[in-house]
């Protein structure tokens, strides 16, 4: 198993681009440091990962997706985990993030500085359990779609 599991280290700065390199890549903790700037898009390129842990940390910016060639996390078809909560991402949760091909069992982005609506795109991840939005400064109603996901624990 190929694992960067460096919780609570006292790291600070940015999260370097070239961790998109890091190919055999599976599990990627590195949640409760004081990381500050963009979730680098270049996490997208790591296949084969099935645990992204960056929550408490001071991240800011949108969440990066894919367009042409530059990378983003709706690359992450494998994963189960995002956790992204406790940071400072800002803008709307990407509608692109989300697709029926995806694996996730948990979305963490509680404690953010999100806006905008929940996308009905969430919806398509049938395979989720627990959703967790809370505490961001989101609007509109709830998708209902959402009805779909039969797995889901907790939202």
């Amino acid at each position: 198993m190929h694992c960067r599991i460096l919780v609570g280290c006292g790291f600070s700065g940015r999260i370097p681009p070239s961790i998109g390199s890091l190919q055999q890549l599976i599990y990627l903790s590195l949640n409760s440091n004081n990381f500050v700037g963009d979730i680098p898009a270049s996490i997208g390129n790591l296949s084969n990962l099935y645990w992204l842990d960056l929550a408490d940390n001071r991240l800011s910016g949108t969440i990066p997706v894919s367009s042409g060639s530059s990378p983003g996390l709706d690359m992450l078809l494998h994963a189960k985990h995002f956790h992204l909560g406790r940071n400072q991402l800002s803008g709307a949760i990407p509608p692109q993030l989300f697709n029926s091909n995806m694996t996730l069992i948990h979305l963490l982005l509680e404690g953010n500085q999100l806006t905008g609506r929940i996308p009905s795109t969430i919806g398509l991840v049938e395979t989720l359990q627990i959703v967790r939005l809370d505490r961001n400064s989101l609007s509109g109603s709830v998708p209902d779609n959402l009805n779909n996901l039969t797995l889901m624990q907790e939202l």
